[in-house]
């Protein structure tokens, strides 16, 4: 099951050749690492399947329903923040299912009773759906 297909992608700056000609795809379970020397463009290949940049040529399909993270190599953090509270404060959808499960697992374990089951079983659904997938 095809989930990102990179096809024929290519960046430069100015005269400057990144890459060109980059094609590849990732499936279900497959694993990717990214070895080369510091400036030969991996950040700017990520940034373009991610979305956060454009291509000079080729393009990026990703299958519906995936959703692809990326987090800066500079992020810009609150510093009053812990990793902990960084991660809960977070606005992502992955985020809100897990305290979503994590929330209504506590109401089930506390007080079991038709509503907290039913809440728990809407959570775990949406859980287990692959919707908690980033890629």
């Amino acid at each position: 099951m095809n989930y990102l297909s990179v096809e024929n992608i290519s960046k430069s700056f100015g005269e400057r050749v990144l890459f060109e000609g980059l094609n590849f795809g990732l499936n279900y379970g497959d694993k990717m690492a990214l070895i080369a020397n510091n400036g030969s463009g991996k950040t700017s290949m990520l940034k373009i399947i991610a979305g956060k940049d454009v291509p000079g040529t080729g393009k990026v399909t990703v299958r519906n329903g995936i959703r692809i993270g990326y987090l800066e190599q500079e992020p810009i953090f609150n510093e009053k923040y812990t990793i902990n509270e960084l991660l809960y404060n977070s606005n992502a959808e992955v985020v809100k299912i897990i305290r979503e499960y994590e929330s209504a697992l506590e109401m089930q374990t506390n007080d079991y009773n038709d509503i907290t089951a039913e809440r728990f079983e809407k959570a775990s659904c949406k859980y287990g759906e692959g919707q908690c997938l980033e890629f």
